[in-house]
């Protein structure tokens, strides 16, 4: 006979899709164990008063049964919600986006708990309509935590301090290559500004709390391109495309 857990549990929904006629499967990022994923039946078909109103990017506390690592939610309380209904599309995307980076990587170590609680902070920011930055400082700090972040203070080649405007990403070294040295390799490279250098550094080595006050630290064209530039260099790593991506930039007209 399966055993069968019980778990209490508070988590983030960050993806879902239907299953069958009635049933709904959730993606629920939770502090402790990374991603769950878990199945709420019937909640197409009947009302229930052990349900709140349940939907992406909400915090919700959980109690689930697990049977070989199958979870069957059975109650989820409101805690917090991001976003009014219905979501404007750019919080939508935005948020998918950020939902889409967390699920590719998805590691089940230590992490766990800062990415649960930077996600939470970012996605408030996003309901703030904080949408190109916020994804930056996503896209840096989940590249920290995973220890993919480059190198960007010297040539991984040569091991000289990178002078102004020689900033080459190179992917396949992980790192910043100085123009005479990424001129001897056959990998890519995307070149990075000066302005973009600084925002890495800066968001690398600052955490802001929920309050985010950015201060118009750099400009939002500068953002977007880091923005761009960073996801590239995120595909090469996880080889998956990211689907909202083409749905913000149409939102924002970018």
């Amino acid at each position: 006979m399966q055993k069968r857990e019980y778990l209490n549990f508070e988590g983030i929904t960050i993806s879902s899709y239907e299953y069958g006629e009635f049933d709904k499967i959730f993606n629920i990022l939770s502090p402790h164990k990374g991603i769950i994923t878990a199945i709420i039946k019937r909640i197409r078909k009947t009302s229930n008063k052990n349900f709140d109103y349940i939907d992406v990017f909400q915090k919700m506390n959980f109690k689930a049964s697990i049977t070989d690592n199958f979870y069957i939610i059975y109650e989820a309380k409101s805690v917090e919600t991001w976003f009014e209904r219905p979501i404007k599309l750019t919080n939508l995307s935005s948020g998918n986006i950020i939902a889409e980076l967390t699920i590719n990587f998805n590691s089940i170590n230590e992490n766990n708990n800062y990415i649960y609680h930077l996600v939470s902070k970012c996605l408030k920011w996003i309901s703030n309509d904080i949408f190109i930055f916020t994804l930056v400082y996503f896209q840096i700090k989940l590249l920290l935590a995973e220890g993919i972040f480059p190198e960007i203070n010297i040539c991984l080649n040569c091991n000289n301090k990178i002078q102004p405007g020689d900033y080459l990403l190179n992917l396949i070294e992980s790192g910043i290559f100085c123009n005479k040295c990424s001129k001897k390799t056959k990998f890519s490279s995307l070149k990075l500004l000066e302005q973009e250098i600084r925002l890495l550094k800066h968001i690398k080595n600052t955490e802001y709390d929920n309050n985010l006050n950015i201060n118009n630290i750099i400009t939002e064209k500068v953002e977007l391109n880091l923005y761009k530039k960073l996801s590239t260099y995120i595909k090469f790593y996880t080889n998956k495309e990211l689907k909202s991506e083409k749905i913000l930039f149409s939102s924002l007209n970018k």
